[in-house]
């Protein structure tokens, strides 16, 4: 052999072009998965146990009942004109579930990436089922101003847009992945905990919960058409849910809030005259999850 021959046994071929290093991280992928699969065989989960932990979580952390429900609203009942809600498990519930699912993971990566967009994906592997949920969704780097201009997100801020709907499929990959019999005795024992709760205790949870999502006492107060010290107990439960599925990115604060305001009798002043000043928004895994 000559001396400036190297052998590809001692020095393995690099991968240089990009093609070459997708095709070596499925194959690392594929074989991680394989590994999980054949653990999970070994050592299957006990949904028994799982449940007991997840209900036990929500005894030794009460607080966790407070993020652990959120309310999408769907539309007015046409028979009494109020609002109806579909409710559900936040993010925070989901993943806090989907942890204690053993044999399982999780997690969201951007697919790809041009000027205008992002599309973002999210998936849940069962290495025990041998099955994976995928959910997709582009995100668009354009916004429409409440004037109705069309402008392009900075991208500080598009990396928060992008976090959003992160834990918006996130969540939704997750539920799916899950027994319906987990979920629902999950919520019901988060909903049953909060509301045993003082009430004093929950009304300043629901006010920290809008002070941390940029939502004032005042838009509070509009929602109900009344201070928020008069919020009884359901409303109070219902406000949490709510603020918890705009956290989670399932809802604006636009879509809820709007114009509303609400204003104590109490703090009516006499309607000053103003001036109106008129002002010009891959494969990533393993086919099959292996």
């Amino acid at each position: 052999m000559k001396n400036n021959d190297i052998s590809n046994e001692k020095f393995p071929i690099i991968p240089e072009t990009p093609a070459d290093l997708i095709a070596n991280g499925a194959t690392i992928v594929k074989m991680e998965n394989m590994e999980q699969m054949a653990i999970a065989v070994q050592h299957p989960r006990d949904e028994v146990k799982i449940l007991s932990e997840c209900l036990r979580e929500i005894e030794i952390y009460p607080s966790m009942s407070g993020e652990a429900i959120y309310n999408k609203p769907v539309g007015k009942d046409p028979d009494t004109d109020k609002m109806k809600y579909a409710e559900g498990l936040s993010i925070r519930a989901a993943e806090s579930i989907g942890n204690r699912w053993k044999n399982s993971s999780y997690g969201t990566q951007i697919v790809s990436e041009d000027d205008d967009s992002a599309i973002i994906a999210a998936v849940f592997l069962d290495y025990e089922k041998n099955t994976r949920h995928v959910s997709m969704q582009r995100v668009s780097k354009l916004m429409k101003t409440r004037a109705g201009q069309i402008i392009r997100i900075s991208p500080d801020r598009f990396d928060l847009v992008l976090k959003a709907n992160g834990s918006k499929i996130l969540r939704e990959v997750i539920l799916r992945s899950l027994p319906a019999g987990l979920k629902k005795e999950y919520e019901l024992k988060a909903r049953l905990t909060l509301k045993k709760e003082p009430i004093e205790k929950k009304r300043d949870a629901m006010i920290a919960r809008a002070d941390e999502i940029g939502i004032t006492s005042k838009q509070l107060s509009g929602l109900k058409d009344k201070d928020t010290k008069d919020f009884n107990n359901d409303e109070i439960m219902e406000t949490i849910g709510i603020l918890n599925a705009i956290r989670d990115g399932e809802i604006t604060q636009e879509s809820i809030f709007q114009e509303k305001n609400y204003k104590s009798k109490s703090a009516e002043q006499p309607e000053q005259p103003t001036i109106k000043i008129k002002s010009n928004d891959t494969e990533l895994f393993g086919k099959d999850g292996k």
